[in-house]
């Protein structure tokens, strides 16, 4: 039984998952995000389309799916009630980045507060306050910090891989609004934009240069993909059409500059590969949407003083393998359920310390959670993956930070 195990993970464990710029995409149609393809490097793995009972369809195409599919509403079309435009909140004293530091959203009554805290100090500086709720919000900030952008996006928020979410959520409503917001971190002031006038926006941010860059993907008519042929399926005459058309799809650039999108760059692209067709995709600097993707780089686990009892713990859904995330000092056993050539982070994880595995204390995901993880220094960061929400934040064993409400939590960089 040993062996047969054995060489079940050791098969499975050559697959090792290589996070290369450019060759996925991940929220496209939704979020992979693109959730569009999976395809390239972490666009969002929008969760929207299910079937048999709740199982996730692949992600690529969900992502593709759930971007084009899921009903949008145009801003202008809708005429809210009463508004209050963004506020401007006063500069505050700054502090020291940590390897502890991060960005989070924070709802506040209607609005939500874009936060950099030290969750070990407890010194906390608002950046923003804008006139909008905290759901599906992910940001993104330019080089220099001094500039970033907060969008709410009805693909931000967290699926499960299958069955009943952990933390459920309401699904944005047909009044919800993709809204963007460019925000000056050293005076708190921030501006709602116009959204780029082509396509679904998939995944935005600063370039070297400092412009505020946005890629949409656009669907188009249906293109062939084969010819369409009738085969005899058997003897009595049923018959099958195989083959068919498939949506074409347009991948573009845009940036910001005096006040209006310019287009930069057109590619035809595919469900597969999603905004990644795109040349800009590469220069885009640090954005949640890549922080939060589930997907990671996993290693066979090959002692069997380790793997024995991690067996005893492997669920039966999703399907999926053990494998090990190792970051700096920190070592990590995921059970991953495959995507395509990658593999996705659910959330029945054990750290493992001196060929022991330990369970983090207070932790709350589940096999059918999504996960993201990250790392910098003596602390691990583990929340919803796409949502970045329910964060928790460990040194070694013990948990340091937690939340129930902020969302997009990723690590300030430094």
């Amino acid at each position: 039984m040993r062996q047969d195990r054995r060489s079940s993970q050791q098969a499975s464990g050559q697959r090792r998952v290589a996070w290369e710029e450019g060759e996925r995409v991940p929220q496209a149609a939704q979020n992979l995000r693109g959730r569009v393809a999976a395809a390239s490097p972490p666009q969002k793995l929008h969760a929207a389309l299910w079937k048999n009972g709740g199982t996730v369809n692949t992600f690529r195409t969900v992502l593709l799916a759930s971007l084009l599919l899921a009903p949008v509403v145009p801003a202008q079309t809708l005429e809210p009630k009463e508004e209050r435009p963004a506020q401007t909140e006063p500069a505050v004293p700054d502090f020291p980045t940590t390897d502890a530091t991060l960005s989070l959203l924070e709802p506040v009554g209607e609005q939500c507060e874009w936060v950099r805290l030290d969750p070990l100090s407890s010194k906390r500086r608002v950046l923003a306050r804008l006139a909008a709720g905290c759901q599906g919000g992910s940001t993104a900030l330019s080089r220099d910090g001094k500039k970033g952008v907060v969008r709410f996006w009805r693909g931000g928020v967290s699926m499960p891989i299958f069955g009943r979410p952990t933390f459920p959520e309401p699904f944005p409503s047909n009044q919800f609004r993709d809204r963007l917001f460019l925000v000056d971190l050293t005076t708190g002031g921030a501006e709602e934009l116009p959204l780029p006038p082509g396509g679904e926006v998939i995944e935005y941010g600063f370039d070297p240069g400092g412009r505020l860059v946005g890629l949409s993907i656009e669907s188009g008519p249906p293109t062939p993909e084969r010819p369409r042929t009738t085969v005899q399926l058997d003897g009595t005459g049923r018959q099958s059409t195989v083959g068919g058309k498939r949506p074409s799809l347009m991948a573009h650039a845009f940036a910001f500059l005096g006040g209006v999108w310019i287009r930069m760059e057109s590619k035809a692209s595919s469900d597969g590969l999603g905004t990644a067709a795109l040349d800009h995709r590469k220069e885009l600097g640090e954005r949640s949407i890549r922080a939060l993707d589930p997907r990671f780089e996993g290693l066979a686990i090959e002692d069997d003083a380790v793997l024995d009892p991690l067996y005893e713990l492997s669920p039966e859904q999703p399907e999926g393998e053990w494998l090990e995330f190792r970051s700096g000092a920190h070592r990590v056993a995921i059970w991953s359920t495959p995507f395509g050539r990658d593999v996705l982070a659910t959330g029945l994880i054990r750290q493992l310390e001196n060929g022991k595995i330990n369970e983090l204390p207070s932790y709350p995901f589940r096999p059918n959670d999504m996960v993201s993880l990250r790392t910098r220094g003596p602390y691990l960061l583990v929340s919803l993956a796409d949502s970045g929400a329910h964060p928790r934040m460990y040194k070694g064993r013990k948990l340091v930070w937690s939340s129930e409400t902020a969302r997009g939590v990723t690590l300030w960089p430094k």
